[in-house]
């Protein structure tokens, strides 16, 4: 009876504790369950979850992206999103405008689950029309950014900013934030550099670029030019219908070796000296804007730099720098470089004068009020 007892005894003991070690795997497997699930959850805002297969229906945006290794389902919802028709000014034509409080949700590519991260803008109602490009993702770096634009009327747009880091998402800090820009295009430029027009009073039109800071996730203003009313339609116009074309930014600081450095065939604002083979440049700097043939001579076109080549051998025989590279007048030139060998004017109204430099020339032209339009290196 007694070792009956015992063993009845142990067999209880032993049920309890195999309850016991169940309940403990249990609640380590619902733990890291839980722990994994919420690995995208912002420590800010943990207000809800929705599903993706569903976010993939009513979702007005979505966007892939990545951080690091990690790769992820972006998706811009409102919960009271309404739409409306809007007619076109004049046109007779009619768009839908959706309207509604937006925000961010975040899930890891193929997963079931989105997070809610950020809101839209300032916390206000956001209005997007679908004809417009008014929501798109961009890469700098190793980042993607997002892009929503707000309309404020007259073609003018506040531009938002968003990216993800650490797993959340958040906005990019300007450092002396973006001004309304006119129309939707944000330029990416060698995955560094973003670039955006506003249009001024009196029909000027300004560039802007911003240099993008990959770890930071922080934008700072690094080129600022106006133009006048000429230039800048002109500017504007090929801005606007070349996707590879950008305003030249990347200033160039003359200083008086200028003439020096020519004289071993070496531009100003270029790694690539006189007699380099065209081939190579192209496979060094595939983006660029055009090429052809020009009065009987071959170039390839970047927006900062033209090079002038051989056809049949492919050797670059000159250079020609935009003058916006430069940002300075006739007179500083000869200043800076004395006189030069010649002077003149031609049927363009263009001031041009030419220096020497032994197997080279350096020509600089102006416009009629003295403005560098253009530096021009060549062979003689």
């Amino acid at each position: 009876m007694k070792n009956y007892l015992y063993i009845l005894t142990f067999m209880m003991l032993s049920g309890i504790l195999a309850a016991c070690s169940n309940e403990t795997n249990a609640l380590n497997t619902t733990g890291n369950t839980q722990i994994k699930a919420s690995a995208l959850q912002t420590s800010v805002d943990k207000m809800g979850t929705k599903d993706t297969a569903w976010l993939k229906e009513k979702a007005l945006y979505q966007f892939e992206a990545s951080e690091g290794s990690n790769d992820y389902s972006v998706f811009l919802y409102a919960e009271d999103e309404h739409n409306a028709v809007k007619e076109e000014n004049g046109s007779g034509g009619k768009n839908q405008l959706f309207t509604g409080m937006y925000f961010f949700y975040l899930a890891d590519k193929d997963s079931s689950i989105a997070y809610k991260h950020a809101a839209l803008g300032n916390g206000g109602p956001f209005n997007f029309n679908p004809t417009l490009n008014q929501a798109y993702s961009v890469k700098l770096g190793k980042t993607s950014v997002f892009v929503a634009l707000d309309p404020r009327g007259q073609g003018t747009f506040q531009p938002y900013l968003y990216a993800i880091k650490d797993g959340e998402i958040v906005k990019v800090s300007p450092e002396d934030g973006i001004d309304e820009m006119t129309g939707t295009e944000i330029k990416t430029i060698n995955q560094k550099y973003l670039q955006t027009a506003h249009l001024q009073e009196n029909n000027v039109w300004k560039f802007v670029t911003w240099e993008f800071n990959d770890e930071t996730l922080e934008i700072s203003k690094k080129d600022e030019s106006a133009l006048n009313e000429k230039l800048s339609e002109q500017w504007h116009k090929r801005w606007s219908e070349k996707k590879e074309l950008y305003y030249p930014f990347h200033n160039i600081d003359l200083s008086h070796d200028m003439v020096e450095k020519a004289k071993q065939g070496i531009p100003l604002g270029s790694p690539y000296p006189i007699g380099t083979n065209i081939a190579n440049i192209k496979k060094s700097e595939p983006n660029f804007m055009e090429e052809g043939i020009r009065e009987g001579t071959s170039y390839l076109m970047y927006p900062e730099i033209t090079y002038y080549y051989e056809s049949s051998t492919g050797s670059v025989t000159a250079v020609s720098i935009p003058g916006e590279r430069v940002k300075t007048t006739l007179e500083e030139i000869k200043k800076l470089l004395g006189d030069p060998k010649q002077e003149g004017i031609n049927e363009d109204k263009e001031i041009r004068v030419v220096y020497n430099a032994d197997k080279y020339v350096v020509e600089v032209s102006s416009d009629e009020n003295g403005k560098v339009k253009n530096i021009y290196l060549s062979k003689k």
